[in-house]
């Protein structure tokens, strides 16, 4: 009927019935004309005229109402903005410039094609809404240029969003009861203009004031308010990002979570505010929003990723084809997990599949060599196979990498392409990052004005990628929260009585400058980074970037920066065989739909491997742990996603045991003895200096047995170094001798009491 009423996103909008020719009150819009020019795009608009004959939006039509099994519960119908400008001009800028007004329009003459097409009764179908999604550049808004003039108009915005309100319900219609004993006459009333007026009269018995409302019969919606924050690429030099509270109902809710890069398509609004509550006194400065009509995730090939970690099913197979489902991907994903699934099956001459090789060249192609770098990086942004939790706890699969060396050996650089290729990720700097800023803040809501949690960068990049820059310049505070993070991948907040613990299943890319600014390489890893010990051994792959003088890739290096600032280099210049956009597409496939599971061949080659690596060395040093065991499955699984394959195979183990050695085994390394040290990560010492060490102690206390009486401790010293040159092994500097005097002190070998060191004598059982 033509006086129906539409709801429109929390406000009910009457669309009255007008005589042809006449405009809408306040508009420049003959309704007439809307809706003709309307009918004609849904039924005669062909995207694509050479491959399809049927109209576009009429097909999708039928299709969506196909897949609604429930029809009284109505749909809602995506309908590309670009589209109707293609098909006329003038029906976009009347859907632009009075979006209140034509949505409405575009909602009762979508439900009215529906029955045509159908061929049903008109209680059969419920509402349907249009939503309206991909304006044209010109109507695409930076949250900072958004002013007056857009308020009531269609815009798109976009950013990143960073908190996520909760649920709360939004009044529809309300329904009134008159509280005299013998009427009990009911009103409803319908919610118009953002308001809901009490009835003052009763029309039955004549009562005054005497209406109560009824909860339990009014109808309500799902209301959200996310905060969404510009993009890092969009902000200015010099200025601070800017936010927009967006306003989301029914099926937009809780489709988006902080941290997605999102691009919202809806009404900004202005709203009066009220300076002190109950006051109808309202300020003159109002309140802006943007009332959502579509969300879609940016152009980053960011989706949602499935959270296995709750899954009790079977993973799904790449062979079942569900990603080239209709009923649950677009015609776009389609096209592109096809054009995917080729890529990824492409070969050589001698039928070795070839991808792997050109993500590598892909990856950072200004930055000269590096590939073992890059095929490390690649492993982490493909990541590991997520299990289930059960009973015997859970592995993470995310990897965590570490680049450290010398400066200019663009391990900025590396940051910032995997950051940008990564379909989430939060990019942040070790100095300028505080412990709140990386876990949650605690803000009032403006709204309820209650307290709520406001998620920090490591919250923000679940299930992706958070990149710290400058690692080593961290503070101590902001460093002790990644334990957590880097093994059980939670963030435990308690704050303000709010407790609670939240997800941080991010793999960290970290780079790290050595103390000394150079890294000597007669000192271990850990002296030259000098980052806290149990830190370092929850990174999977720790790489050495050292810059180390060779004429030969002096010169390659220096013909290749030449060739990127040269005309001649311009000229001859090759464009990466996997664009930026199919690179991300491939990484957000990879995650979203292969599981690799260890095949028994991998399995064994595996166990055979860290027996491999277990058993390097002397049996007093540790060449492998668990954690190295964890790290290779990682590794492997990562490798096999590269691929698109279902199974890891022996050569993807041995691979990983190759990329292990040539990381995290070449930064294990002592420098005195040569030999594979992992327990330096662990206790910061190496085994030379662990032994040395020892040897001073037993020294030490042969030297108070041999004495027997008090002694100071530079005869100590001169002492010891004598026993040190007859042995012809290096004399004892001040911090090794007193090293060696704490411990022999600990031990019971002896006493200390101010400059004089005696025996402790005989210890009583």
């Amino acid at each position: 009927p033509a006086d129906r009423r539409f709801r429109f996103r929390g406000v009910f909008f009457l669309a009255m019935a007008m005589e042809e020719g006449s405009f809408i009150y306040g508009t420049t819009i003959n309704e007439q004309e809307v809706v003709r020019e309307f009918r004609e795009f849904i039924v005669k608009f062909v995207q694509n005229k050479e491959e399809e004959t049927e109209a576009t939006y009429l097909r999708q039509l039928r299709k969506t109402w196909e897949l609604q099994e429930d029809k009284t519960r109505g749909i809602k119908f995506p309908v590309q903005g670009a589209h109707v400008h293609q098909f006329s001009t003038t029906l976009y800028d009347h859907l632009v410039s009075y979006p209140t007004e034509v949505v409405p329009i575009f909602d009762r003459e979508l439900w009215k094609i529906s029955t045509e097409v159908l061929d049903c009764e008109p209680d059969e179908l419920g509402n349907c809404q249009a939503q309206i999604f991909g304006l044209l550049d010109k109507d695409t808004r930076v949250m900072r240029c958004m002013n007056p003039t857009d308020i009531e108009r269609l815009i798109t915005v976009k950013g990143i969003v960073i908190r996520c309100s909760d649920l709360t319900p939004d009044m529809n219609a309300a329904v009134f009861r008159c509280t005299t004993e013998d009427c009990k006459h009911e009103v409803k009333v319908m919610l118009t203009h953002w308001t809901i007026d009490e009835p003052t009269k009763c029309e039955l018995c004549g009562a005054s004031h005497s209406f109560q409302i009824i909860h339990n019969d009014c109808k309500f919606t799902d209301r959200q308010v996310l905060k969404l924050q510009e993009t890092p690429e969009l902000v200015p030099d010099g200025e601070t990002p800017q936010n927009v509270a967006i306003v989301v109902f029914d099926d937009l809710v809780n489709q988006v979570r902080p941290g997605d890069r999102v691009q919202v398509t809806g009404i900004y609004r202005a709203a009066p505010v009220q300076r002190i509550r109950n006051w109808r006194m309202c300020s003159s400065v109002y309140r802006t929003y943007v009332d959502a009509i579509a969300l879609e995730y940016a152009k980053r090939a960011e989706a949602p990723i499935m959270d296995t970690t709750v899954l009790t099913q079977e993973l799904p197979k790449l062979s079942e084809e569900r990603d080239l489902d209709p009923a649950h991907n677009s015609e776009d994903d389609i096209r592109w997990n096809r054009r995917i699934r080729e890529l990824g099956a492409e070969t050589d001459d001698a039928g070795n599949q070839t991808i792997v090789g050109k993500l590598i060249n892909s990856f950072a192609p200004s930055i000269f060599e590096e590939d073992e770098v890059k095929k490390g990086l690649l492993c982490q942004l493909f990541g590991g196979t997520a299990k289930p939790v059960s009973s015997k706890g859970r592995c993470r699969p995310e990897i965590n990498t570490l680049l450290c060396g010398d400066p200019s050996t663009a391990k900025s650089q590396l940051l910032q392409y995997s950051y940008k290729l990564a379909p989430r990720g939060v990019y942040t700097s070790g100095k300028g990052s505080s412990a709140v800023g990386l876990t949650a803040s605690i803000n009032k809501d403006p709204v309820t004005k209650e307290l709520v949690l406001e998620s920090g960068a490591l919250v923000l990049s679940d299930r992706g990628l958070c990149c710290i820059d400058e690692f080593d310049k961290m503070d101590e505070n902001a460093r002790a929260i990644l334990h957590e993070v880097m093994e059980q991948q939670t963030v435990s907040v308690a704050k303000s009585g709010i407790v609670c613990s939240l997800n941080a299943r991010t793999a960290i890319l970290a780079s790290a400058n050595p103390a000394d600014s150079c890294y000597n390489p007669k000192l271990s890893v850990v002296e030259n980074i000098k980052l806290p010990k149990n830190l370092m051994t929850r990174f999977d792959l720790i790489w050495l970037m050292l810059d180390r003088r060779n004429r030969d890739t002096d010169h390659r290096l220096a013909m290749h920066l030449l060739s990127m600032y040269s005309e001649g280099g311009q000229k001859i210049k090759v464009e990466p065989e996997v664009d930026a956009e199919t690179f991300r597409r491939y990484v957000t496939f990879a995650r979203q739909w292969i599981f690799p599971v260890i095949s028994d061949e991998a399995a064994q080659v595996l166990s055979a491997s860290y027996m491999d690596l277990r058993n390097q060395g002397s049996r007093e040093v540790i060449t492998a742990t668990p954690r190295i065991l964890e790290s290779l499955i990682r590794i492997s699984e990562s490798l096999a996603k590269m691929e698109l394959r279902e199974t890891v195979l022996a050569s993807d183990v041995n691979e990983a045991v190759r990329l292990l050695k040539a990381a995290t085994y070449a930064a294990a390394v002592d420098p005195e003895t040569g030999l594979i040290d992992w327990e330096q990560l662990i206790v910061g010492v190496s085994a030379g200096k662990r032994k040395r060490m020892k040897d001073l102690e037993a020294l030490l206390q042969e030297l108070m047995t041999e004495k027997g009486e008090a002694m100071r401790e530079d005869s100590v010293k001169a002492a010891l170094n004598e026993k040190l040159a007859e042995r012809k092994e290096q004399l004892m500097n001040d911090s090794e001798f007193s090293s060696a005097i704490r411990a022999a002190e600990q031990a019971g070998i002896l006493r200390r009491h101010m400059k004089m060191i005696e025996p402790a004598g005989p210890v009583s059982g």
